[in-house]
């Protein structure tokens, strides 16, 4: 029998995309438990969730954010593996019929790619992320703590019994938000990732970015945020998450090596420096973003030389051109734009 599936919303103020969501939850070509968590929304999303569909399970608490609502929706669900969807993003109906049978063993998460969609639902070409890794995904994570490739929070699948040795996740009062990177890089301790290179869920971009800073980052939590900072003060408690739910056996080391995270702090820091200034002073964020590209072992060669060919046109090129090509590597959304 294939495994049964659990999708969790997580809501907050997402009253004009709350709908979507569920609907898609329910749309599956497979019967889905569908779970909705609401976090103390302010607007129309309690009205909307008290008129539901039956089929949908309704939690709803005092906000505390979103690693508490991952916390109380895990602790609802049942199915033997859970999809986390945010609640304005949505699925594809053959999302949980696609990746349950993935679940090979020793497979503690599949992920998938996510097709890119404006505020207003509309395609806007593309889909995240651009690479997909796939096995061990453990061993350069402890070796060298390099986060591996993965899809963004609604393009991961999990094992259930490898959530329970993660749950509940570590709450942060100063930082309430970035539930998906614990499940994400926790569930490498317990097991192996498998992929599905078929877009299965629509990713809603909020925003664009229109400012030099915004156009470096992927995504809507991160902009106009110091997203580099957020990331390594994640690290710093997954950390002791992991090797406190392994006993010990587990434990990535103290400091994280993040492509996305280098590259971005790489070319923001670059372009907002005088040009020879740049230049002069670039060595050590250099150094480590060509790091973070060559130790990936899902890049090839071509791959490799590629970005690091990119990483030196960025410092190198004249300041518009340089501009232009970081924004192409670092937003992936840029190369949608008219």
């Amino acid at each position: 029998m294939a495994p049964s599936v659990s999708i969790v919303i997580c809501n907050y103020n997402y009253a004009g995309f709350l709908g979507e969501a569920i609907a898609s939850a329910l749309a599956q070509t497979v019967p889905c438990q569908v779970v909705v968590v609401d976090d103390g929304s302010t607007d129309d999303s309690r009205r909307l969730l008290a008129d539901a569909d039956p089929r949908v399970e309704v939690v709803l608490q005092a906000n505390g954010g979103q690693l508490a609502a991952y916390n109380r929706g895990f602790a609802a669900c049942t199915g033997d593996v859970v999809i986390f969807l945010d609640a304005d993003d949505a699925l594809e109906p053959q999302a949980a019929a696609t990746v349950a049978p993935l679940f090979d063993e020793g497979v503690a998460k599949v992920h998938f790619r996510l097709r890119m969609v404006d505020a207003d639902g509309r395609a806007i070409g593309g889909c995240v992320p651009h690479m997909l890794a796939c096995g061990d995904v453990l061993a350069p994570l402890v070796r060298h703590g390099l986060l591996y490739a993965s899809a963004p929070g609604s393009g991961n699948a999990y094992r259930r019994s490898v959530l329970a040795r993660l749950f509940p996740l570590p709450v942060d009062l100063a930082d309430r938000v970035g539930a998906d990177f614990f499940t994400i890089y926790g569930a490498a301790a317990f097991g192996s990732v498998a992929s599905c290179e078929a877009p299965l869920g629509h990713y809603r971009l909020h925003s664009q970015g229109t400012s030099s800073a915004d156009a470096m980052v992927f995504g809507n939590a991160a902009l106009g945020n110091n997203e580099a900072t957020k990331v390594e003060s994640r690290y710093v408690r997954l950390r002791a998450l992991v090797a406190q739910r392994t006993g010990g056996a587990v434990v990535y080391p103290l400091r994280l090596l993040d492509f996305s995270v280098q590259k971005s702090t790489f070319a923001m820091g670059v372009l907002a420096k005088p040009y020879l200034a740049a230049v002069i002073g670039s060595g050590d964020v250099l150094a480590q973003l060509l790091k973070s590209i060559w130790l990936r072992r899902e890049y090839g060669a071509a791959k490799c030389v590629g970005l690091s060919l990119w990483a030196l046109l960025v410092l190198l090129a004249p300041r518009a051109l340089g501009h232009r090509l970081a924004r192409h590597v670092c937003n992936p959304a840029s190369r949608t734009s008219a």
